[in-house]
């Protein structure tokens, strides 16, 4: 392999973009699919506090699990963010394989969060 400023095609220095890209979907998509669960649902138990106040604390259930979906992607983004290196001694230590493989668990997590808190409007 041959080294251009100490990186190589392995480790190359946009690598750690991807990866920080990963952990800020996670965040951004999880925490969108959370706020719009939250908004959808919030309204839904406002409307119901007027028909029938005996079931409101059966309603705030969406609620809660729409605040887990948020704080999953938060979970999801700093596990992913805490295994990015910096390089050592003009060597880098987070390769391209690593950010890719962020990247993607970072979007899985993201898109599952956003679906789940577009799921939480449809069925809460």
């Amino acid at each position: 392999m041959s080294l251009v400023d100490g990186f190589s095609l392995a480790c190359p220095a946009s690598a750690p973009f991807f990866g920080y890209f990963g952990a800020a979907s996670a965040m951004a998509l999880a925490n969108l699919g959370a706020a719009y669960g939250t908004a959808k649902s919030g309204a839904g138990i406002s409307g119901m506090g007027v028909t029938s106040p005996h079931l409101v604390m059966k309603a705030l259930i969406p609620v809660v699990m729409a605040g887990v979906v948020g704080i999953y992607g938060l979970i999801i983004a700093v596990i992913i963010s805490t295994k990015i290196q910096a390089p050592r001694d003009g060597a880098p230590q987070y390769t391209i394989f690593g950010a890719a493989a962020h990247l993607a668990s970072g979007m899985a997590g993201g898109v599952s969060g956003f679906g789940a808190g577009v799921s939480l409007w449809i069925g809460g």
